[in-house]
């Protein structure tokens, strides 16, 4: 499997050239792993795989004023479809490595080779084939046709990057701001906030790597794996009912096994702590 490359933008580039190279990345690490899905089935590169399809969507979204037109969104709309597909697959995943009763995980292994071959089916369709083409057309030729780096967004990449990670940043500390005082749907919600951050600051880091810039974000990405692995284990507690209902498994005798029974109150204090640490830490942008 093939985990996201690292990314070295010059700083004097434009934003739309930026742009560019961080979608080629994302969709660069999204085929490689679609091979080794479809050849072995491989839960690892299934994963990295959708991590690949939420690194582009989040590029897309992120850099969404310098792109004209109605491609995006449609593009946009088919990323999130086959990402649902693949979705479907690694929730079961998820299930499977927590399953240690027999009959349960039989059953759960027999819906994951469904979920695959529902997946395989999907990458070798004439609606992905088509994305993948209709992707790298926009990417390559449509956006210079559409005046996508002739619009007044298109500054040199470092200033882009500092404006975007400020305003997600902002977000972030406004709506993590009391998550013992919303529901699971808002503090999902913040999930996706967060990753779209982290994203975010990955593909810029290197437009900030003098040696206090580089202090700084190593910093900043630590605090944010931390507040994503809490707000991971709360989604786990509100996902993992629902996937065993969707598959006729809700009341299975040892359903228990495999959803998180973890301290729900304790969680959210954990992740409230964790936004908190990341809006304290100094960002690495300024």
């Amino acid at each position: 499997m093939f985990k996201a490359e690292h990314l070295d933008l010059d700083r004097n580039t434009k934003a739309s050239a930026a742009f560019r190279e961080i979608a080629a990345s994302c969709f660069r690490q999204f085929r490689l792993n679609e091979e080794i899905l479809r050849q072995r089935r491989n839960s690892e590169a299934l994963h990295q795989a959708r991590v690949a399809l939420r690194r582009l969507r989040s590029a897309i979204s992120l850099f969404r004023p310098l792109l004209m037109g109605d491609e995006p969104k449609r593009i946009q709309e088919e990323l999130r479809w086959l990402a649902g597909v693949l979705g479907e697959a690694r929730n079961l995943d998820v299930l499977l490595m927590k399953a240690k009763d027999s009959d349960l995980r039989a059953k759960l292994k027999d819906a994951r080779n469904k979920a695959y071959s529902d997946a395989v089916e999907a990458l070798e369709s004439a609606r992905a084939r088509a994305l993948m083409l209709d992707f790298n057309e926009w990417l390559q030729c449509d956006l210079d046709r559409a005046g996508g780096s002739a619009t007044s967004e298109d500054t040199s990449a470092s200033e882009f990057a500092a404006r975007a990670l400020d305003k997600m940043r902002k977000k972030l500390k406004k709506y993590g701001s009391a998550l013992a005082e919303t529901d699971d749907e808002h503090r999902h919600q913040v999930r996706k906030d967060a990753k779209k951050l982290r994203y975010a600051a990955e593909f810029f880091g290197s437009l900030f790597d003098d040696k206090r810039g580089a202090r700084r974000h190593r910093k900043f990405i630590a605090a944010m794996e931390e507040l994503q692995d809490h707000l991971g284990a709360l989604n786990d507690l509100a996902t993992g009912p629902n996937v065993l209902q969707q598959h006729g498994l809700a009341d299975h005798p040892a359903r228990d096994s495999v959803v998180s029974h973890d301290d729900k109150n304790a969680l959210i204090r954990m992740a409230q702590s964790s936004v908190d640490e990341v809006i304290d830490t100094k960002r690495f942008w300024r």
